[in-house]
């Protein structure tokens, strides 16, 4: 049964007849019920939904580094999530049915706070180790920037991250790893948070076979 809010001509939420009136962040909307679907998809429709699908796989164990990456991003509209997969479908490439992710592409932040400078990567058995410069001066963020690292063992499809978050200072993360991964592929990506919230643009640090 429906709710009449405002009156007859007012918001509503529920169901009146064919018509389902509810909200969404304080925004009322109204929808027509659902379809049985009777048409076949289009090869167009499946390529689009198989696009996503495998994204939004991918994206979804990450939803609160999303939320501290994507923070600047507007969500009164959509949520933070939707708005990844609008940012990272691009990075799904190939022909159907054959889709592939380009990890290079990925972007799990945005926003104006400087990058980490001459990121760099070093394999260790067991851990990998990002440095960077750490010096800051005018317009090159400052020393107190937490650093966000990620590692995404494809073998295992598995993401690694660093036991603590370090400040832009420290030049240097280690990422632990599990035994038994030398020889899985991964990539790996790092970003920074400053003062007030401001994000840095991810930056991708190449595929790399773990030792």
């Amino acid at each position: 049964m429906a709710k009449f809010i405002n009156g007859a001509i007012g918001t509503f939420s529920g169901k009146v007849g064919s018509i389902i009136g509810s909200s969404w962040r304080s925004i009322p909307y109204m929808r027509g019920l659902s379809k049985k679907r009777t048409k076949p998809f289009s090869e167009a429709q499946l390529a689009q939904q198989q696009r996503f699908g495998l994204m939004g796989e991918f994206l979804l164990p990450l939803k609160g580094l999303l939320e501290i990456g994507l923070a600047n991003v507007d969500d009164s509209r959509a949520t933070i999530f939707n708005r990844a997969m609008a940012l990272n479908l691009p990075a799904v490439t190939g022909t159907y049915p054959d889709f592939a992710i380009d990890y290079a592409q990925v972007k799990f932040s945005k926003g104006a706070l400087p990058p980490l400078r001459n990121a760099t990567v070093t394999l260790d058995p067991d851990v990998v180790t990002v440095n960077w410069n750490p010096s800051v001066r005018r317009f090159t963020g400052h020393g107190d920037d937490e650093v966000y690292v990620l590692l995404h063992d494809h073998t295992q499809n598995l993401f690694y991250t660093s036991d603590t978050v370090e400040l832009r200072s420290a030049g240097t993360v280690e990422i632990p790893l599990d035994e038994g991964m030398a020889g899985n592929e991964a990539d790996i990506w790092v970003f920074a948070v400053g003062r007030e919230g401001w994000v840095s643009a991810t930056i991708h640090l190449g595929s790399h076979t773990l030792v």
